[in-house]
């Protein structure tokens, strides 16, 4: 089966869930209204094209694995609005804060900072037919998430991206083998990317440093040793390796993430992050799968991390 697979990464993400009164929470994890919201940007879908909107969410399932689920910051918001007033409708920002009275709102804000996610995103089978009026492909998804035509960003739009998404057409046998794929591997690759390939040939010494200042970044910002994920040290002493903490929150089937059966540590829960209409901002129930578990990290991983790393504790 064929996914289409992206690196999620920015310095401040924001992932939606239920909100009562003035607090506006995060959860850990890409939600599925955040990626439709991405793909949507990507694809110059406007929120008032709701057709094209649910064709989007009816074709595609969404996965992710969580490297890093980052720290929280929260973000204190004092803001004015109009008060109330049967027959009186205000149309800009403008026409609010030149009513005759105004009252300030309390809101807090949560974030997420240095996550670090792998979304996997498919076709649902049901879906690759004529019934949708609007049809989309793998192809045609990853083109857009390399040429987007709108501004995309991570839950709000003071989340920009800070790194590229390096979408990649992935054929695996299971869902956790396309999740599993290195972040190396979807990061540039010299032999592949003309710009890279050709870094030498550039005229000007500026650009050529600032290409390969670019490459640098690309390749260390993703390192354990800058993220705080959580790392087992003791495994090094014992295999010469170290195992890192990773989740995974899929939907459908709870077989279709294994290539065996699953394990027994699976927890099924309902979201509330499908959207139904993004103009009024209503979302629906989906019943989502969630399995934390260690993976290995390379020996010359490892062995780099570690020598970097002249206080273990600061990256945990």
């Amino acid at each position: 089966m064929d996914y289409l697979v992206m690196r999620l990464y920015t310095p401040i993400s924001s992932w939606g869930t239920l909100a009562v009164g003035e607090d506006r929470p995060t959860v850990n994890y890409p939600t599925r209204s955040a990626v439709l919201g991405l793909l949507g940007a990507a694809l110059g879908i406007r929120r008032s094209e709701t057709q094209k909107l649910k064709d989007l969410a009816d074709s595609i399932g969404i996965a992710s694995k969580t490297y890093s689920e980052g720290t929280i910051l929260r973000d204190y918001h004092t803001i004015q609005t109009p008060t109330t007033s049967k027959g009186v409708n205000f149309f800009t920002r403008k026409q609010e804060l030149q009513s005759a009275k105004v009252e300030t709102i309390l809101s807090s804000r949560d974030y997420r900072e240095d996550g670090l996610w792998v979304v996997a995103i498919w076709l649902k089978p049901d879906a690759q037919g004529s019934k949708l009026e609007h049809n989309v492909d793998l192809q045609q998804l990853q083109y857009a998430l390399k040429h987007p035509k709108f501004t995309l960003y991570l839950g709000r739009k003071s989340c920009p991206l800070s790194l590229p998404l390096s979408p990649q057409i992935i054929t695996a046998n299971h869902l956790k083998a396309a999740l599993d794929v290195s972040i190396n591997e979807l990061l540039a690759d010299s032999s592949k990317d003309k710009s890279v390939k050709n870094v030498n040939e550039l005229s000007d010494r500026s650009n050529r440093v600032a290409q390969l200042q670019t490459n640098e970044l690309i390749d260390t910002m993703v390192s354990d040793r800058y993220l705080p994920t959580t790392i087992e040290y003791t495994a090094i002493n014992e295999q010469n390796t170290r195992l890192r903490q990773v989740t995974y929150h899929w939907e459908g089937e709870i077989d279709s993430m294994f290539e065996g059966a699953p394990p027994v540590n699976i927890f099924t829960y309902n979201h509330w992050d499908d959207p139904t209409d993004r103009k009024q901002w209503q979302f629906t129930q989906r019943i989502g799968h969630q399995w934390t578990a260690y993976e290995s990290i390379d020996n010359k991983e490892a062995k780099e991390i570690m020598s970097n790393t002249p206080d273990k504790e600061a990256v945990l």
